[in-house]
């Protein structure tokens, strides 16, 4: 009697896409809700305490622009485990657009894009679709910090000179 014929394995374009990491958990869902709960608060009192001080003087973004980008860079969080790779655009998005409008929080907004680019790494299912989005949002960083520089190199001081 014949053996049957060993079975074959699909090529990786007809392979279906990666299950996920990972099924998320009750508990990590509640861990995910706390922590955009708590970047929101950080955010607000940053704002407010970066507003006191002075940051960006007087060509700083309206606090109401630093409360809107506060929730844009929180609530994303609580459902980065679910969705990672869109999670961190928004927030690295969101990132850029509040450095470029000098609204007057930094470090919450960092704290938020690290945890969102970790969270790709960890919890992304398509690890290639995971590399292109990080190496992506880290490209697109120094390509915005260089203009951002460029800019400010560039623009004139009070005495009518370049930097």
């Amino acid at each position: 009697m014949p053996s049957p014929p060993a079975p074959r394995t699909a090529p990786a374009s007809e392979r279906p896409r990666a299950a996920p990491v990972r099924a998320l958990t009750a508990a990590e869902q509640r861990g995910d809700v706390l922590l955009a709960a708590a970047m929101l608060v950080g955010a607000i009192v940053s704002a407010g305490l970066l507003s006191v001080a002075g940051i960006y003087d007087d060509e700083r973004a309206p606090l109401a622009y630093a409360l809107v980008y506060a929730v844009v860079i929180s609530a994303p969080l609580a459902v980065r485990r679910r969705w990672p790779a869109t999670v961190a655009i928004v927030v690295c998005v969101a990132y850029f657009a509040a450095g470029s409008l000098r609204v007057p929080e930094i470090y919450a907004g960092n704290i938020a894009m690290f945890i969102a680019l970790y969270t790709v790494g960890a919890w992304s299912a398509d690890r290639r679709r995971a590399a292109v989005v990080r190496i992506a949002l880290s490209v697109g960083m120094i390509v915005w910090l260089l203009v951002v520089i460029f800019i400010e190199a560039a623009s004139t001081s009070s005495e009518g000179l370049s930097r």
